[in-house]
């Protein structure tokens, strides 16, 4: 006959219903210990992130203005100064036309002139083209307007010119393109960034309007300087409400962990 389980008295009915929600209790508890170490440590990882990417930002932006004035200055010490032309694409060719006429309106002539040469001697040129790109097709790239020229156009603007091009590069070697012994005119451009190239121009030769862009300039800077300032303020008092925010989190998890 089997054995009659013995009937749980209501005593013990309710220590087994407290050791069980204690067990229950001690998971919860547990799960809300490392969510909350999770969350924690997940928040000051993106605190530090954001806060190493604001440095760097800032460290670049100064070390460019930097490197400009030191550019500058170096240059003034030789007897030059840069006259900046636009940067829509055209800037080498802008640049060959104010050292030539004195005028970056120019540059449409230039870029003509560029085109005739490279499209008159394939021979020259086709070696240095990728070989997925026909040249026929790279050449008419180049003629649009906007289409940004690099060593190859150098290259075909001095045998069209007949005209060497000495192009200064901040803290690196000068990139020199020599065809001529006697040439007919030296071209000097400065070089900026690895996309930029400005009229390098002798000091006596600085207009009114160079000086005035000058000054124009230097209010811009400060101005911009000014409003780096106000932008660093608001992110410091952005990290402090996202700070204010965390501590919030926290207080909420601990809440939840505490069971309160």
């Amino acid at each position: 006959m089997p054995r009659q389980k013995k009937k749980q008295t209501k005593r013990q009915k309710q220590k087994k219903w407290e050791k069980n929600n204690n067990k229950n209790n001690n998971n919860k508890n547990n799960n809300n210990k490392n969510n909350y170490n999770q969350n924690n440590n997940n928040n000051k990882n993106n605190y530090q992130k954001k806060k190493d990417r604001n440095a760097y930002r800032k460290k670049k932006n100064r070390r460019k203005d930097e490197i400009d004035e030191e550019f500058i200055k170096d240059l003034e010490k030789i007897g030059y100064f840069i006259r900046e032309v636009g940067g829509d694409g055209n800037c080498l060719f802008r640049s060959v036309s104010d050292q030539l006429d004195n005028t970056e309106k120019n540059y449409k002539k230039y870029r003509e002139m560029c085109i005739e040469y490279m499209t008159q001697n394939k021979d020259e040129f086709s070696p240095f083209i990728e070989d997925d790109t026909p040249y026929e097709k790279y050449v008419e790239k180049m003629g649009e307007d906007g289409e940004w020229g690099g060593n190859l156009e150098i290259y075909a603007l001095s045998k069209a010119l007949k005209a060497n091009f000495y192009i200064y590069i901040h803290k690196h070697p000068m990139y020199v393109v020599e065809n001529f012994q006697k040439p007919d005119r030296n071209i000097k451009l400065t070089y900026h960034e690895g996309k930029h190239y400005n009229s390098l121009r002798k000091l006596e030769e600085k207009s009114k309007e160079d000086k005035e862009k000058e000054e124009k300039k230097k209010k811009e800077k400060l101005e911009e300087e000014d409003d780096k300032e106000d932008n660093d303020d608001n992110e410091d008092e952005e990290e402090e409400e996202d700070d204010d925010k965390d501590d919030i989190k926290d207080l909420i998890s601990k809440v939840d962990h505490l069971n309160i």
